[in-house]
């Protein structure tokens, strides 16, 4: 998605262990991920993050 529209934002949710999805105990810059569960709180806090970059 980012190929075709490279302004886009993106909020990365996975169920899956951290170890899964990080690379060499980090992210790759600019993504956001936020792990499931997770609460309503947390979860417009991070799409305030990724709206506003």
């Amino acid at each position: 998605m980012l190929k075709l529209r490279p302004g886009i934002k993106v909020l990365y949710t996975s169920g899956y262990t951290d170890n899964a999805i990080v690379h060499q105990g980090r992210l790759d810059p600019g993504v956001l991920l936020l792990t499931k569960p997770y609460r309503k709180s947390q979860l417009a806090n991070m799409v305030r993050r990724a709206l506003t970059g």
